[in-house]
């Protein structure tokens, strides 16, 4: 029979999920209801001389650079810490294995599956700099209509703004002590990344502000599933399996 504690963080990780679908909704709803606002917002940034002038800025595209570099080399590092056990078969991985999973699994689904290959190539919402208000030819469509003015890498939800967002997860994974500290630190981040996306046609708010919410959803059901579901045998097996499987590499080459 589960403890008290386990039913207790279960109730509290259905609630999260509850509360965050309900933003979800709101969000979604509001630019649904009020789609102008995704064009006033982004009419800020946009001249008709010049059109979006923050594309010659080159701190924008440095901003977005650096959320790039950052995502990639976030997963790089936590893919690594596999193959750095087996090469070291004695030594302990860098990080719990359910931990790793759950990084891994946020990214593939969140930012990977859900943004990049079901929303961005089958909803079809031209970016900003696209659309005939700001100077393109394509017609504006609210938050998820699905649209046939873009046939792939379109601009609902945006890409970047999930995957800088999606680094919200190391929060998940550290001690509590620095879970605060590092959630505000990725949340400023992504808001920096998003905002450079915005600036330049990219995206509209509510591509930016979507991808966010989805990507939490994301996390916070992998929580549930991975890192509090798991057996608390899982960590222990995975070590015991990549010990083997280096010490066997070992041999091999010896």
């Amino acid at each position: 029979m589960a403890s008290a504690s386990v039913i207790f963080t279960r109730e509290a990780l259905r609630w999260r999920l509850v509360m965050v679908l309900v933003v979800l909704a709101f969000v979604s709803l509001v630019f649904l209801l009020f789609p102008k606002l995704d064009l006033a917002f982004s009419g800020l940034f946009y001249e008709s001389s010049t059109g979006f002038f923050q594309r010659h800025i080159r701190a924008v595209e440095t901003v977005r650079a650096a959320g790039r570099l950052a995502t990639w080399g976030f997963v790089t590092a936590v893919v690594a810490m596999l193959p750095i056990k087996i090469v070291f078969p004695k030594s302990r991985l860098l990080m719990a294995p359910r931990k790793i999973v759950f990084l891994l699994a946020a990214f593939a689904l969140g930012p990977g599956l859900i943004v990049n290959v079901i929303l961005k190539d089958f909803w079809g919402r031209a970016r900003p700099r696209e659309i005939l208000e700001f100077g393109g030819d394509a017609t504006f469509s609210p938050a998820w209509w699905i649209s046939g003015e873009c046939h792939l890498n379109c601009s609902f939800v945006s890409g970047e703004a999930a995957s800088a967002f999606c680094l919200v997860a190391l929060a998940f994974v550290v001690s509590e002590k620095w879970k605060s500290v590092v959630a505000i630190a990725i949340i400023a981040f992504a808001a920096a990344v998003s905002f450079a996306r915005i600036a330049v046609g990219a995206h509209f708010l509510s591509d930016v502000l979507i991808a966010w919410l989805v990507v939490l959803l994301v996390l916070i059901g992998l929580q549930r599933v991975i890192l509090n579901g798991l057996p608390p045998a899982f960590d222990d097996r995975v070590e015991a399996s990549a010990r083997r499987a280096g010490e066997r590499l070992r041999h091999l080459f010896a």
